[in-house]
């Protein structure tokens, strides 16, 4: 048993010999065919002439051994040629790739007419895998749109023809219509914000861009200036496709070519191009970004803090409240065509306070929110700083100057300038009244509206007007009038409600009235003594405070004004001669005798000529 064993391995080991010096002496029949194929043909001079033409036939011994056909003969590919024969035949039936390869026809490929050879090479073939990563599809297809691949991202990141064309023996033509499909393949976020963009709305009028026409096919371009040059002009530009002048025209469109988007640049880069505004494969259209969460959202991107105190503002309130009505950053600024604030001339001051009163005047808008406002602003109109913007007084007060521009709060918010708070510093400011707004800052008034939560104390626009301020000397200003003053401050000092809340004392527009200077100005005076003539305009403080123009020490230089040489005792006379017990007992004893006097000589007046009259009708008859 063990020796039939042993002669089983030995016939084994045979059979194993016999195959090996088989399939060597079959390959080394093979090498010396191909050494002697070689012998010629590695010799570089070696060529042929063929109509006319002359064609090397020179092969690299090096080369072709190191290719995946490294191992085949020559004549396996080069049938019929006897190598004995010098020139070999001629009619040789050319190489059959088929005889080793079992390639099937694909009626959809677009190399079906092409050799194998002009892709894979005469005798240096590699692998299908080695293949797919050289330039050989460039060899052929070197038009200057192709070439551009090698600059592409799909190069950059090593995304070959064959991942969009297929690869192998089934090479397609991808038509446009298709090319999204297909791109959709590794872009699927990008292709579901194309379904639902407004360039797909466009596709029932045969204007759809694909990927393509805002991209490119090989130069897949990415860069967003390079986008908009390429699509986003060529399409919009277009007065056949988008005709007129209104909104979405190609007019309309090319005013952006002058906006400051465009025109301020930081390394060639616009500020803001069409993708920033419109997005980029989720395109919005005009009737996304005319919603609330439209033009602000697409703003904010570059404008974060102007929008977040539009959004704390009354417009963006507003806005929130009544979605409809037009308050949003376009409707000042301007949509494509937006300039730079100095240098866009519909926002210069003038300008900019008249766009403003298309909605705040005559009743449009206002009265949805404040009913009856229109009149105090279209007073405005007729203001004192309406006139001198008009007259080119830059200086004059617009309507952002004291509202803001963004930030336009309303009056009850802590935060905004138009707060009876923050009135005196917004009129105050460097450019405007500044010299009085430092009068002011201190005075019992600004004292009273900064300490208390809820003042009567009066702010500038209690006394001077919000909208309908008006120059100091024109006929129409309440203040122009002679006993003008005396009646503004009468408002608050006559008011029994403020008297009683702030604990003011009573009666002292009443007595003023009665008084020298009262009267005098009640007849008309223009030189007597008003109530800002002695407690000053402004800087009006409590007579206790050594900064009042009343004060003890000061009265001589208060009063001298227009009593020039009046002695001591003469500042120190009461002016308005209020009734008080503890203040004055003899004006009072006085006032007693007076009335006493007055009633009993009237009195008996009267008592005498009743009795005259009835002694002279006794006496008739």
């Amino acid at each position: 048993m063990r020796f039939k064993t042993l002669i089983s391995i030995l016939y084994l080991l045979i059979f194993f010999v016999l195959i090996i010096f088989i399939v060597s002496s079959s390959v080394q029949v093979k090498a010396k065919y191909s050494d002697d194929c070689l012998a010629c043909h590695e010799d570089k001079d070696l060529i042929m002439e063929k109509n006319g033409r002359k064609i090397s036939l020179y092969v690299n011994p090096s080369v072709y051994k190191a290719s995946v056909h490294g191992g085949a003969d020559c004549k396996d590919c080069h049938q019929g040629y006897n190598p004995e024969e010098i020139p070999h035949n001629p009619k040789s039936k050319g190489v059959n790739c088929n005889e080793c390869h079992d390639i099937k026809k694909n009626t959809s490929s677009v190399h079906n007419n092409v050799k194998c050879y002009s892709c894979h090479g005469y005798h240096d073939v590699v692998t299908a895998k080695e293949f797919a990563k050289s330039d050989n599809c460039i060899n052929c297809h070197n038009t200057k749109s192709i070439t551009s691949f090698k600059q592409s991202v799909h190069f950059r990141k090593n995304i070959s023809c064959d991942k969009c064309h297929k690869g192998g023996h089934e090479v397609i033509k991808i038509s446009k219509s298709e090319s999204t499909r297909l791109c959709s393949q590794c872009h699927r976020n990008a292709f579901n914000e194309v379904n639902n963009s407004v360039h797909k709305q466009a596709s029932g009028k045969g204007q759809t861009p694909v990927c393509v026409d805002c991209h490119g096919y090989h130069s897949i371009n990415t860069n967003r200036l390079s986008i908009e040059a390429q699509s986003c002009y060529k399409c919009h530009l277009n007065e056949k496709m988008f005709p007129g002048k209104e909104k979405g025209s190609a007019d309309f469109v090319a005013q952006y070519e002058k906006s400051v988007h465009n025109s301020v640049r930081k390394n060639g880069i616009p500020a803001a191009s069409c993708t920033d505004c419109h997005g980029d494969h989720l395109i919005k259209g005009s009737k996304d970004l005319e919603t609330k969460d439209g033009i602000l959202e697409s703003c904010i991107r570059c404008h974060d803090k102007a929008v977040k105190e539009f959004r704390m503002s009354k417009h963006g309130n507003n806005v929130e409240k009544s979605p409809g009505n037009p308050f949003e950053c376009t409707d000042c600024h301007g949509e494509h065509g937006i300039l730079a604030v100095k240098l866009d001339s519909k926002l210069s001051k003038l300008m900019q306070t008249d766009m403003c009163l298309e909605c705040h005047k005559d009743n449009k808008f206002q009265s949805k929110f404040k009913p009856g406002t229109e009149l105090h602003i279209n007073d405005y109109l007729n203001s004192a700083h309406y006139i001198k913007l008009r007259e080119g007084n830059p200086n004059a007060a617009s309507c952002t100057d004291c509202h803001g521009s963004h930030a336009m709060l309303n009056a009850l918010d802590p935060n905004s300038p138009i707060n009876p708070k923050n009135i005196s510093s917004t009129c105050g400011q460097s450019n405007c009244h500044n010299k009085i707004y430092n009068e002011y800052k201190g005075s019992i008034h600004d004292v009273s509206v900064q300490t208390k939560e809820k003042s009567d104390a009066p702010t500038c626009v209690n006394c001077h007007g919000s909208h309908g301020l008006l120059k100091k000397d024109d006929p129409a200003n309440p203040l122009a009038k002679p006993n003008g003053v005396v009646q503004l401050c009468s408002d608050c000092h006559a008011s029994v409600r403020i008297v009683e809340n702030n604990n003011l004392p009573k009666g002292i527009v009443t007595d003023f009235n009665s008084s020298f200077h009262g009267l005098a100005l009640r007849g008309g005076s223009q030189e007597a003594a008003d109530c800002g003539s002695c407690h000053g305009v402004h800087n009006v403080r409590p007579s206790s405070d050594p900064m009042s123009s009343i004060h003890d020490n000061n009265l001589p230089q208060t009063c001298g004004k227009c009593h020039p040489g009046a002695t001591l005792a003469t500042f120190k006379t009461p002016i308005h001669l209020v009734e008080s017990a503890e203040e004055n007992v003899i004006l009072k004893w006085v006032k007693i005798l007076y009335t006493f006097l007055i009633i009993a000589i009237i009195g008996f007046m009267v008592l005498h000529n009743i009795f005259d009259f009835i002694k002279k009708l006794r006496t008739k008859h």
